[in-house]
Order: structure tokens, then sequence, then C-alpha cells
């Protein structure tokens, strides 16, 4: 817990930092804004004004996405995590990734759906909570495949569908004690967070409720970037001899 600290500690330094924060914070608090189901329903009703919202809360999110990419690559390139420049390259950054995304979006569908149809042949239902279960870590381990791609931001050998399964050989115990840290620290930062919605809601209703989305949002993003380079640890000590051995 305390590398897990000291990991959140490193993305509130470096140069240019609050600077760096206060950007992130306006991305992805608009962007949580406008993904947010009550917001949502008010102008359901305006079909221009939906797809406005829409369109900008997927621009929003492919930055952040990209974001977190440029941050791991630093994150393995120097060692340390370092928030990068708020500059145009996330977006570049996911734009090089769609192949990528699209191939293992349709390997872990097709991985479902085989390992969905056969627990319903075999009408076991423990074993079949297991088989879903399965794909459940399948598609958490695909998340290394995107560690490794940001690492070099090259695509050979990582289309390898075996890939999750040799990372979940070497690296399943660290990502379960890995899991168990973020829930702990997840609950710990819902506490605060619940007592600043309430705050907010006591001020004013619905600029409260707009303010604590905001908040939400920036801080999920935090724990997302938290996320991803302390997977980007992990695979650096214990996975990424399975990825070079592709070369």
């Amino acid at each position: 817990m305390v590398k897990l600290i000291s990991n959140l500690k490193e993305l509130y330094k470096g140069e240019d930092i609050l600077n760096k924060h206060i950007c992130i914070a306006c991305i992805s608090g608009i962007t949580a804004l406008l993904t947010d189901q009550d917001l949502l329903k008010t102008i359901q009703n305006n079909p221009l004004m939906l797809i406005i919202a829409l369109v900008i809360a997927i621009i929003g999110a492919a930055y952040l996405f990209g974001y977190t990419i440029e941050t791991v690559h630093l994150r393995l390139q120097a060692g340390i995590t370092v928030l990068p420049e708020i500059t145009t390259q996330p977006f570049r950054r996911v734009l090089g990734m769609i192949l990528i995304m699209i191939v293992w979006s349709f390997y872990t569908m097709l991985f479902g759906g085989i390992v969905l149809l056969f627990a319903q042949l075999i009408g076991i239902k423990i074993l079949a909570m297991l088989l879903v279960l399965g794909v459940v870590v399948f598609s958490l381990f695909v998340t290394y495949v995107y560690i490794a791609y940001a690492k070099s931001f090259q695509t050979f050998g990582l289309m390898n569908i075996t890939l999750p399964f040799k990372f979940i050989k070497e690296g399943f115990v660290d990502t379960f004690i890995l899991i168990l840290k973020f829930i702990f620290l997840s609950i710990a930062l819902t506490i605060p967070l619940l007592i600043i919605y309430f705050i907010l809601g006591l001020i004013n209703k619905n600029i409260g409720l707009g303010l604590a989305i905001c908040i939400g949002g920036y801080f999920s993003f935090i724990i997302q970037l938290l996320w991803y380079t302390s997977l980007a640890e992990i695979y650096e000590n214990k996975l990424q001899a399975e990825v070079e051995e592709l070369y």
C-alpha cells in the first residue's frame, strides 16, 4: 500500500504540475458531466444538443485515454511517473491504437461468446460462473497488451491471442494484490467524496450536483492514471520478457 501511495504522490510532482492538473480537471470534469444520465435525460428531446454533448464527451474520453497511454509510455521509459504536457499528442496515441483495440475487442467478444455458449450447454451453474469469471480475468489482462504497446508504440506481436494467458500465468498474484489495494484506496476516497457531494448539494442542488460530478470525474481519472501506471510497474518487472520474445 505504501508503494501505491508513493505512485499517487508522483502524479502530483514535476514541472508545471498545477497547470497540468487544472487542464486534466477541466477535461475530465466536462467529460463526466456530459455523460451524466440526468443531464442526458434533460436534453434527450433536443437531438442536436444530445449529439453535440455525446461528441464532446467522446472526444474528451479519447483524449484522456490517450493521455493515460502517454503517461504509461513515460513511466516505462523514465522509470518514474511524469505527467505529459497538455498537447494534441494523446489524440495521435489513440489513433495509433485503433487497430489493436478493434482486434482485442473482437478477441474478447469471441472468447466471451464461446464461454457463454459453453456455459449454457453444460448447465452447471457453479462451473458456468467460473467460466464467466475467466472471461472477466481475460479482459483484465488484455490491459497489459495496451501497456506493452505504450512502451514503444509498436503493434508487432501484440495481436497474439495467447498473450493474456501468458500474462495471467506470470502476473496473476501481483495483479490480484493490486486490485485489493485499489479496493481499499477507492473506499478511502469515497468517504470524503460523499461528504463533498453532500455539502455541495446543500449549497445548491443543481449547481452542487454538477460540481460534484466534475470532481468525481477528475478523481476517477486520477485513479485510472494510478491504475495504469501501477500495472505498468508489474509489466516492467514480471511480464515484459513475454512480449520481447515475440520480436
